[in-house]
């Protein structure tokens, strides 16, 4: 059986051993189901978690030629690129003839940024299932069952020459898509937290992120007593250490039946767990949050983003202040944690409006025990703020990808420096949290 090695790289490596001791295992979704889908077609998968599963250079060649996989595939973000590339001739070096793809939010985003590396042979770009399937047929074959010309979602080099075939359509049935497989990455490495993903896309137009460029502006749901299934499968399998679930759509709330379905199934089968959502405070309503509270959800993530009107406004998040502090205030009323993130430098920013951010974190804080997450506003190649950058008047005070990480301020205007941007961080810090705790949010459901 020919084998394919899907790598996942380190990124805010520092944070690593937080989230493994505080939460636990939780490997790519992404890889976990290109493994189960290259599996289901006669392919033997393995996925390799470099933020968890650490290895050495030497460590990783020893396994590349234990396995000599016919492929190696990288999920590469703006964060890790040059570290991704930097692994790529590492394992080109030592293997010339293995085949290296890269794929995930960087690559789909700006894939000249990457194919002219001698390091990397294909690029897939958006959702990456049936696009890695046929490279691999093709390189098995040697391009006689199907060409590289005709593998939709793929970008190439042939005769020093760069191709890049026309984009795949996305997946319009996520049914029809297997369970992952989570065996494939240590399933028995599991803590408290599992992720599931119950939807792919975003309706949003928020002009920082890529999340539409990446999966489509149509939001494709899966059925949910599927979801449901998957979870009762999760339950059984890992047992007493399974304690909660984090659904990681963008909004998982964005229609409304499902949820209230969820809540109806947790409730009638008794399923003994918890589950953390992420959401919007624009289609957040009293008749959910009543639902979810019933059916232990203990956390919801709203992204608020500024306290500014104006910048949120400007920076097309569509959501109002007044509306988002009454959701907050109803979240907490029914004990369910609320985590908010909130970002500053976004190109409309000054020292007041972000100063206004500061007190929207600061009352949030002290009234709502709320979990805060602060970051510095990053315009992520691709995105349309970077693209729009000069017409936005932003200047980026560094080209090195690792520093566009989020921890970093890297975006100056003529109305706030990257210092500005770090006085209201330092003045934010003793109200923000690093990882929400397990024991902490179910405290707040039971007290």
């Amino acid at each position: 059986m020919n084998k394919v090695l899907l790598m996942n790289l380190p990124i805010q490596s520092y944070l690593q051993k937080e989230f493994t001791n505080d939460s636990g295992y939780n490997p790519s979704l992404g890889l976990l189901s290109i493994g189960t889908w290259m599996e289901l077609n006669g392919y033997e998968p393995i996925v390799l978690d470099l933020c968890y599963n650490r290895k050495t250079s030497k460590e990783l060649l020893q396994l590349i030629e234990e396995e000599n996989p016919i492929l190696i595939g990288m999920s590469v973000y703006t964060e890790n690129v040059d570290m991704a590339i930097s692994t790529a001739k590492i394992i080109k070096a030592a293997f010339p003839s293995i085949k290296i793809v890269f794929g995930g939010a960087h690559p789909t985003l700006v894939p000249d940024d990457i194919i002219t590396s001698q390091y990397v042979d294909f690029i897939i770009r958006k959702e990456g299932e049936s696009t890695f399937l046929e490279l691999c047929e093709a390189v098995v074959s040697n391009e006689n069952i199907i060409k590289f010309d005709d593998i939709a979602g793929l970008v190439f080099k042939r005769d020093n020459k760069v191709i890049q075939n026309k984009l795949r359509s996305f997946i319009t049935d996520l049914d029809i898509m297997p369970l992952p497989k989570r065996e494939l990455a240590g399933i028995e490495n599991y803590k408290d937290i599992i992720n599931i993903s119950t939807s792919r896309g975003c309706p949003g137009n928020c002009i920082y992120c890529s999340a539409t460029a990446l999966s489509g502006a149509t939001y494709r749901t899966r059925n949910i007593d599927n979801v449901f299934l998957e979870v009762v499968l999760l339950r059984v399998i890992v047992r007493d250490s399974f304690l909660k679930i984090y659904i990681v759509d963008d909004t998982f709330t964005a229609v409304p039946v499902r949820v209230l379905r969820f809540a109806d199934l947790i409730k009638k089968y008794n399923l003994n767990i918890y589950w953390h959502c992420e959401s919007r405070v624009d289609v957040m309503t009293e008749e959910l949050l009543d639902a979810m509270t019933s059916s232990r959800c203990i956390a919801v993530q709203y992204g608020i983003e500024s306290g500014s009107q104006e910048v949120l406004d400007k920076i097309r998040k569509g959501i109002n202040l007044d509306i988002a502090r009454k959701v907050i205030d109803s979240t907490f009323k029914r004990k369910i944690l609320p985590c908010l993130s909130f970002m500053v430098g976004h190109f409309c920013d000054t020292k007041e409006t972000m100063e206004e951010t500061l007190n929207f974190i600061k009352h949030v804080s002290t009234n709502y025990k709320a979990e805060v997450a602060l970051s510095f506003n990053t315009p992520f190649p691709g995105t349309w703020q970077y693209t729009h950058k000069d017409k936005l008047g932003m200047k980026l005070v560094t080209d090195k990808y690792k520093l566009f990480s989020l921890l970093d301020p890297i975006v100056e205007t003529n109305a706030f420096t990257t210092n500005d941007q770090r006085e209201i961080f330092f003045e934010a810090r003793q109200y923000l949290a690093r990882i929400t705790s397990i024991e902490r949010m179910r405290k707040e459901m039971v007290d």
